[in-house]
């Protein structure tokens, strides 16, 4: 069964949607709990707008892979097909989540730093 996975899936593209919402309306505020933290987007406000701004193409990305994936594993369980095929596409499309999130931190830092200064 798939489920896990898919679930997991549809959560993050959940996420992702929101917080692209909560970023486009500037209701994000500059905090530790929530959104993209790392030392340039923390230095100051204008560099967390900066940052955050930055990251909602690769965000919205994400979230559009995610249900792809979700899409993918539902066929999985759909049409009971081989549970290799489930599984590569499990494992792929998580580390693939997992890469893409990274490179959102990346660009978020890498835009930051300017506003920061």
């Amino acid at each position: 069964m798939f489920y896990p996975p898919l679930i997991g899936c549809l959560v993050f593209a959940v996420v992702c949607v929101v917080l692209v919402q909560v970023i486009r309306s500037d209701r994000l505020p500059r905090n530790r709990a929530i959104g993209i933290r790392s030392a340039q987007t923390m230095r100051s406000d204008a560099a967390w707008r900066s940052g955050h701004r930055a990251a909602i193409p690769m965000l919205s990305t994400i979230s559009i892979i995610a249900i792809g994936f979700a899409l993918a594993l539902l066929g999985v369980e759909s049409f009971a097909w081989p549970k290799a095929v489930g599984d590569v596409l499990a494992v792929s499309g998580w580390l693939l989540i997992l890469g893409l999130f990274i490179r959102v931190w990346m660009t978020a830092n890498r835009a930051a730093r300017p506003a920061a200064d």
